[in-house]
């Protein structure tokens, strides 16, 4: 191929203005500023090339035959690695042989394919520039199949003897009868292409893949794959179908009979969305499918996978998977509670060691699968919490602490605390609870998934995802199958516990009112004390996974520090059973606050100690300088901030004011030379005037 170039200055010319131009389309400012309705970066250099070619000083230099080259090089539709792989079609081909009607043909096609070449050549430039790390022995195997059968434009060939010669070699190498005039054979050699099969042995998993097609799916799957755009049209290229395919036979959940179905399902609905178009060829993008591909694992069939196509223009559609697959089997629901009070109960004998714990999972809480890449930290804080579960009930203390510093670690006595407080207050101590409890981790993040949440419960903002959740498991409840399958007096605990407007975190820090712990006691009436407790673990257990994303070696965040924190507002939250809303918030002010108080101010002592709360004072010092910045309004400004911050919302007349942002706004101002805390305490009147 270089060779009759080689002899040639101005085809050596030509090349090299091909190749420096080939990605000039590609440049954000060029395309916005010269071609902003230019739809791919070849029509950007088309585009260019015809309006204002004086911005391409290499390409106006060359004389006018050799700039038509060029420009024909440079604007042709056609992707080589989509041929390559068979992804595209012999419509695709018919660009490159209308290239060719000209007395230059030859010369051209030879710059085309080693413009192809230099480009492919250069991948992985950005990594080196000494020779070519891309193009290797094996590569150019590969490669050289697809420039043999261009090869044959520029002898007089067809396209379909073009398509067909690219199929019979692959036939060839993974072992597969081609015949051009079989459809089976040459839809199935088409697929091996799609797969990327290279191997003799390689033949037998298209054939079992074909075999197990009911009848009606392997004439629908011929058909499509033997669409040329030509005779048959419209021919629809699916974008990604070699990543998607690989993707799907490295998974063991998935494998290439499922992928195919997903295929075929593809093809069927474009079919439909595309029906009557005049269009020759129609591109589908894959999207996210190959993502899901290589992340899916569950207990339901991955070619049950619902999706939608949104067209993006007349000619161009894109997949739109969702992985919450609707679970109505009432065989495949018991199947899964079966499974699943089987590891609870072996949780709670310790006869199951943490991997076999977490490979088990996977298959038993299908909605594990619905956190993709975009939510890997929520899907890292839902598999802690569900392992913290498994240590907890285990009693796996070192398992627990692993990754916490010697000086930080969750003390043995702390420890003990725990595990009694699970046995006599929330009786983690039969299958049925554990399961409930495992149920409540896997699903509890599922509403900050962006997706799920706009496509279920549009009326929700991303800030009350618990609360959208709650609606979703009401009205949904078969996509979320973990939860289909609870008794019925677990589904309404976990939906009344996501249903409380309630951040433990606020709570510890006093940013919420006494108000907010009247809806827990309310909603947490119906389900007595054993309800109750279990709403105050499934709190601790979402703590504990909080640092997921950093290691699901032990409980990262749950400390001997953490748990000390932690532990009053639990305490607190225990005593909501018996106690009214607001004496369970003043008794968790008056501990919390004298852990930091350096002395009592009597009249003032309930808002100082929510005071010294909010600005997160955990010693004598820092507690001293919230003193002082109190001490340092006037009496009427103390008096106004007193009755703002005792203000309960439950004493009739008055009303209570959430202070989110709070703890941080008194941090920062502290830290602040400039404001100070008695400037933020003065700057949180002028809130409470308003």
């Amino acid at each position: 191929w270089m060779e009759p170039l080689l002899v040639e200055c101005e085809s050596m010319n030509v090349l090299f203005v091909v190749v420096m131009l080939h990605a000039v389309g590609k440049i954000p400012k060029l395309r916005a500023q010269l071609a902003p309705e230019a739809m791919g970066h070849r029509q950007v250099l088309a585009h260019v090339m015809s309006t204002c070619p004086k911005v391409l000083p290499s390409f106006i230099r060359l004389e006018k035959k050799l700039r038509h080259i060029a420009q024909e090089c440079l604007t042709r539709e056609f992707e080589f690695k989509q041929f390559l792989h068979a992804e595209n079609l012999p419509a695709n081909l018919q660009t490159v042989k209308d290239m060719l009607h000209c007395e230059e043909s030859r010369r051209m096609l030879h710059i085309f394919v080693m413009c192809i070449f230099a480009e492919v050549s250069g991948l992985l430039g950005t990594e080196s520039l000494e020779g070519s790390l891309y193009m290797t022995e094996e590569r150019f195997a590969k490669f050289r199949i697809g420039t043999d059968a261009l090869r044959l434009l520029s002898d007089g060939g067809s396209v379909d003897e073009v398509y067909d010669k690219l199929l019979e070699t692959h036939a060839e190498a993974c072992g597969l009868p081609f015949n051009s005039r079989d459809p089976e054979a040459r839809a199935m050699v088409r697929l091996a292409c799609l797969a990327q099969l290279s191997d003799p042995g390689d033949h037998e998993e298209v054939r079992r893949t074909f075999r197990d097609l009911d009848n009606r799916q392997r004439a629908a799957l011929i058909k499509y794959l033997n669409a040329d755009g030509i005779r048959e049209r419209p021919g629809f290229i699916l974008c990604d179908t070699p990543a998607f395919l690989a993707s799907a036979r490295n998974n063991r959940e998935v494998g290439l009979l499922p992928a195919t179905k997903i295929l075929l399902r593809v093809y069927e609905s474009a079919d439909k969305e595309f029906h009557g178009t005049s269009a020759a060829v129609i591109t589908i993008q894959l999207g996210k499918l190959t993502t899901f591909a290589k992340e899916f694992f569950g207990a339901v069939a991955f070619q049950d996978m619902p999706f939608s196509l949104e067209r993006q223009h007349e000619t161009e559609a894109l997949v739109l998977p969702r992985v919450w697959i609707p679970v109505t089997s009432s065989d495949l629901l018991a199947s899964l509670r079966s499974q699943a009070l089987e590891l609870a109960g072996e949780v709670l004998k310790s006869k199951i060691s943490e991997d076999v714990f977490k490979s088990r999972i996977g298959r038993i809480f299908p909605e594990l699968n619905y956190f993709h890449t975009a939510v890997y930290a929520q899907r890292e804080q839902t598999l802690a919490a569900m392992l913290s579960i498994y240590w907890l009930v285990a009693d796996q203390h070192e398992a627990f602490i692993r990754s916490q510093g010697q000086e930080e670690q969750l003390s043995k006595q702390s420890w003990a605390w725990i595990q009694t407080w699970m046995a006599k207050t929330v009786k983690l101590s039969t299958p049925d609870v554990v399961d409930a409890a495992l149920v409540f981790m896997a699903i509890h993040a599922l509403g900050k998934i962006k997706e799920f949440r706009e496509e279920l419960s549009t009326a929700f903002p991303p800030s009350m995802h618990d609360i959208a959740l709650a609606q979703i498991l009401n009205s949904t409840p078969q996509l979320v199958p973990s939860f289909s399958r609870l008794e019925h007096k677990y589904q309404q605990l976990i939906v009344d516990s996501l249903s409380v407007d309630f951040e433990f975190s606020q709570f510890l820090q006093a940013e919420n009112t006494p108000s907010n712990l009247v809806v827990i006691k309310e909603k947490m009436k119906a389900h007595g004390d054993e309800g109750f407790a279990f709403f105050c673990f499934r709190i601790f257990a979402q703590m504990c996974g909080k640092l997921g994303p950093r290691s699901l070696l032990g409980s990262v965040f749950m400390n001997e520090a953490q748990f000390q924190r932690f532990k009053p507002g639990l305490e607190a939250l225990m005593e909501l059973k018996t106690k009214d809303p607001l004496e369970t918030y003043n008794s968790f002010l008056l501990l919390r606050g004298s852990k930091a108080m350096s002395r009592f101010a009597s009249p003032e002592h309930q808002a100082l100690s929510r005071l010294l709360t909010l600005s997160a004072a955990y010693d004598r010092q820092a507690g001293h300088a919230v003193c002082d910045a109190f001490d340092q309004l006037t009496s009427e400004e103390r008096y106004r901030l007193t009755r703002w911050l005792n203000s309960d919302g439950i004493t009739p007349g008055t009303k209570s004011f959430v202070l989110c942002d709070a703890p941080r706004f008194l941090q920062n101002a502290k830290a602040n030379r400039s404001v100070g805390l008695c400037a933020a305490l003065r700057m949180l009147l002028r809130v409470q005037e308003l």
